[in-house]
């Protein structure tokens, strides 16, 4: 190979595969799931969003939506698509507008769901604290490198340490919650466990059989009621659902509030784990607001030993 094909090799290599405003069709086609819709959007007919949805897939030789007569919708392959390409999109709207605005970039944040209430009182002080705005994601992903292009991350799980300058927020601690009325009718005693549903977080690092056999105990009768996100185990329990194990940093702010309280049953043992982490860029043109954002987060978002937050900010519905 010569010197002018490898060159003209490495500058194809550079490139994308696609146009990018193919990319920018499916991404409008896969967010409404309607080639129809997009085409409006983006004053194209549904023949030439379909026809360019179509090349696309052939030149990636994926099919990336499910087609059902007139009817489309975006398989696993064109969901994770759209989730990169839409944070592509993202990124250079917000770098094309620091140019024509002429403004900073907003201050990023990023955080998985079950974490994102703690975050609150941290955006709230940053809008007011910064010169610039705020972007926050809640999202599950726990890939190796992306979040390094957010100012903080906040990680959360078994694999959250394993970030190289990962920081912990203090013990993640699992011991049973139940709102005030439901602990007064146990009474302390673990076999009236047995007598509420047990709400279970399908993907907590920590489950009630984790529990249960760390204390040598057996509920025979308890039916359990699964769900994939800690908020709705929160909304079940403050209802009078049941009972459940789930992180008390999570659960802090209504334990604060007293709608919700951990259940006396001496003698048992809780559960600890190092499970929260939080990450600041090493981006040097970031790294001052990015360290008064971490500041903020340990603020308000560090456990005791306990498991419950340092911070007593959500005693009260006060934003202050």
């Amino acid at each position: 190979m010569t010197c002018r094909e490898a060159l003209l090799n490495l500058e194809y290599m550079s490139r994308l595969p696609v146009p990018l405003s193919s990319l920018e069709i499916f991404a409008e086609a896969g967010r409404l799931q309607s080639f129809r819709k997009a085409g409006e959007k983006l004053a194209l007919s549904t023949s030439a969003v379909s026809q360019s949805i179509r090349k696309l897939e052939e030149r990636l030789s994926v099919q990336l939506f499910d087609r059902k007569g007139n009817a489309v919708e975006l398989n696993s392959d064109g969901r994770k698509l759209l989730r990169d390409v839409e944070k592509g999109i993202e990124h250079m709207r917000m770098g094309l507008e620091g140019i024509l605005r002429k403004k900073p970039l907003p201050v990023t944040v990023r955080s998985p769901p079950g974490l994102a209430p703690l975050l609150t009182p941290v955006i709230q002080k940053l809008v007011h604290s910064e010169n610039c705005e705020v972007r926050f994601v809640s999202d599950e992903v726990q890939e190796r490198t992306g979040f390094q292009e957010f100012d903080v991350t906040v990680f959360y799980g078994e694999r959250a340490g394993t970030h190289v300058g990962a920081e912990v927020l203090g013990p993640d601690v699992f011991f049973p919650v139940c709102r005030p009325d439901i602990a007064a009718k146990i009474a302390g005693r673990p076999d009236e466990l047995g007598n509420y549903p047990l709400l279970t977080n399908e993907t907590a690092a920590v489950t009630w059989d984790d529990w249960l056999q760390s204390n040598n105990l057996t509920v025979r009768s308890g039916k359990r009621i699964y769900f994939n996100r800690a908020a709705h185990i929160v909304a079940a329990l403050i209802d009078g659902g049941g009972l459940s194990i789930e992180s008390h940093r999570i659960l802090s702010p209504h334990i604060q509030r007293g709608e919700l309280t951990i259940l006396p049953l001496e003698g048992m043992r809780s559960i600890k784990r190092n499970l929260t982490y939080l990450y600041v860029t090493t981006d040097p043109s970031k790294s001052e607001r990015a360290a008064r954002a971490a500041q903020l987060i340990r603020r308000y978002c560090t456990t005791a030993s306990d498991g419950l937050l340092k911070s007593k900010h959500f005693a009260t519905e006060s934003t202050q």
